[in-house]
């Protein structure tokens, strides 16, 4: 009888022992999954692009104190970054507010402003042009300088 207790006792115990978890091995690093990226959404507000000299005026201020012109000419070719003569003519209202308002998003990932950066290797820094009371101007001036 001992030795029916005895064995029963042993198989319990050997069951118990295999239904504890392993000790943790060194663990493997984690792979990285990159997940898909969706476009960041850039706001920009509605406005009509105003013809009026006084805005127009306005704009090349704030295309000069905001530092536009260290690195784009408007006629007369390329200088850091594109020349800006005709740009409203050539890319879309939306995507020249986003381009202004955040060229680091769009260097990022935008197709067109990718390939701008691959030709000039000079990404373009934030200004952080305020939407509502420079924006406009800028557009006005731009728009100016169309043909």
């Amino acid at each position: 009888m001992k030795r029916l207790a005895f064995a029963a006792a042993l198989s319990f115990v050997a069951c118990t022992e295999a239904e504890k978890p392993a000790p943790p091995a060194a663990a493997a690093p984690a792979a990285v999954v990159a997940a898909p990226t969706a476009k960041t959404v850039i706001v920009v507000p509605e406005f009509t692009v105003s013809t009026d000299p006084a805005d127009v005026a306005k704009g090349l201020g704030f295309f000069a104190t905001k530092g536009c012109t260290a690195c784009h000419k408007v006629g007369g070719g390329k200088l850091v970054g594109p020349d800006l003569k005709g740009v409203t003519a050539r890319r879309t209202e939306t995507w020249i507010k986003s381009m202004i308002l955040r060229p680091d998003i769009m260097v990022k990932e935008d197709d067109v402003a990718k390939k701008l950066l691959a030709e000039t290797f000079v990404p373009m820094p934030n200004q952080n042009v305020d939407p509502t009371t420079e924006l406009p101007f800028l557009l006005a001036y731009l728009k100016s300088v169309e043909k």
